[in-house]
């Protein structure tokens, strides 16, 4: 403690000196130039300017020039941009024309609908697959019929069957006209095996249609033409238009045993007669060539 005393007093020295050099430095950093405040961004807006092939393709869609549209898409900058408005102007087409349609149906113009129908489709074919709500089942069908009527038969039940919008009734209506008119053309083809076949399948629907059993006795008619022509020849001894003519009647008729049983017999006889011409070395009136 003696040792200490001597230092006593120069603790109120270093305390006055701390408290001057805090003032000097208080003093300093007040003299010092204020910090510059940067200056205010302003956000500038940018507007995006439409490309001259984009606002004409756009004037013209909503005017209903659909194929100005699609010549204006000639314009556009990159192949995306084009097949994304190709496909966009292609279904605004298709609902238009679909809308037009409809309207036609409506005024009692079925066929002009089914034709402007079928150009839908041909314009926009996902419409069969993914049909729009505007597309009726009633326009769905007449479309179908103008198919059937133009030889496109069973294009026509393929379409029928690839959506919903036919009830079971409207089905069976579109299959049975579809295999009444492949009978009829089938007939004018003298396909007569198909047209049994497709009649078979009509009736099936519509056991009690009368275009269909006029066609049924058309059929049966052909068959007994072609039976007794084939009577006639065996009792003319001519075996080869024989089974000639109970082979086209079977075309028809192919459930008929008795043709079969005729032609069985025609055939045996026919090789008893070869071997009688082998043996005498005579040919037999069945060696003639056949004609109908």
């Amino acid at each position: 403690m003696i040792r200490l005393t001597p230092l006593r007093p120069a603790f109120p020295k270093m305390w006055l000196c701390l408290v001057c050099s805090g003032l000097f430095l208080f003093l300093d950093g007040c003299m010092q130039p204020p910090l510059s405040v940067p200056p205010r961004r302003h956000l500038v807006k940018h507007t995006r300017v439409t490309p001259e092939w984009l606002r004409k393709t756009r004037l013209d869609e909503k005017a209903g020039n659909f194929s100005a549209a699609m010549a204006d898409l000639e314009g556009a900058r990159t192949i995306q941009e084009k097949k994304y408005w190709t496909r966009h102007i292609l279904r605004e087409w298709s609902l238009f024309d679909l809308d037009r349609a409809l309207a036609l149906q409506k005024s009692g113009h079925a066929e002009d609908a089914a034709f402007l129908l079928e150009e839908v489709f041909k314009r926009s074919p996902e419409f069969l697959v993914k049909p729009p709500a505007s597309l009726s089942s009633a326009l769905f069908q007449d479309y179908l019929m103008g198919e059937i009527g133009k030889n496109q038969e069973i294009s026509a039940l393929q379409q029928m069957e690839m959506n919903s919008l036919l009830d079971k009734k409207r089905k069976n209506e579109v299959a049975f006209g579809a295999y009444l008119h492949l009978t009829k053309r089938r007939i004018s083809e003298e396909k007569f095996h198909y047209a049994m076949l497709d009649l078979k399948k009509a009736l099936a629907l519509n056991p009690g249609s009368p275009d269909a059993r006029f066609l049924e006795s058309r059929l049966l008619l052909q068959a007994k033409k072609w039976t007794d022509m084939g009577y006639q020849a065996f009792a003319d001894q001519n075996l080869h238009r024989a089974i000639y003519f109970w082979k086209r009647a079977q075309e028809i008729r192919p459930d008929d045993k008795s043709l079969s049983e005729n032609i069985q017999k025609a055939k045996v006889l026919q090789e008893k007669l070869q071997e009688i011409e082998k043996e005498t070395g005579k040919s037999s009136p069945d060696s003639r060539p056949h004609t109908q």
